[in-house]
This record gives structure tokens, sequence and C-alpha cells, in this order.
């Protein structure tokens, strides 16, 4: 998978992420969302190590409907 294709899956599985994990209740101060935005921002920067923890360990959780 191109670097291109691993920054726009990452980007869709945060976005997921974030959204269930908002609607599920928890707010900005709780550690899950915590640690969430802080991936993104590391992503945001092309941290290719945080983009592809983001697409082996969240995508499947996404996939399958957890969070």
């Amino acid at each position: 998978m191109n670097d291109n294709t691993k920054i726009e899956l990452s980007r869709e599985i945060m976005n997921a992420m974030i959204g269930t994990a908002c609607k599920n209740g928890y707010n900005k101060n709780d550690p899950i969302i915590q640690t969430l935005l802080k991936e993104e921002k590391e992503m945001s920067k092309f941290n290719f190590d945080v983009i592809d923890k983001i697409i082996e360990v969240y995508g499947p959780m996404v996939k399958e409907g957890k969070v």
C-alpha cells in the first residue's frame, strides 16, 4: 500500500474511532478521546509509525464495530 493510501485510510479510521467514541458518551476529557486526539495529531504530522498503528490496531476495531 502506498503512503498516500495509508494516510487516507488512517484518516477515515480515526474519524470513525473518534465519532464512535463521542457517540458512546465519551467527552474530550476522557483518556480514550485524549489518546485518539494525540494520535490524530501525530498522524497529521505524517508519523508513519502512528499511521501504521491506526491501520493495524484500530482498523479491525472499526470493521468489527468496537471502540
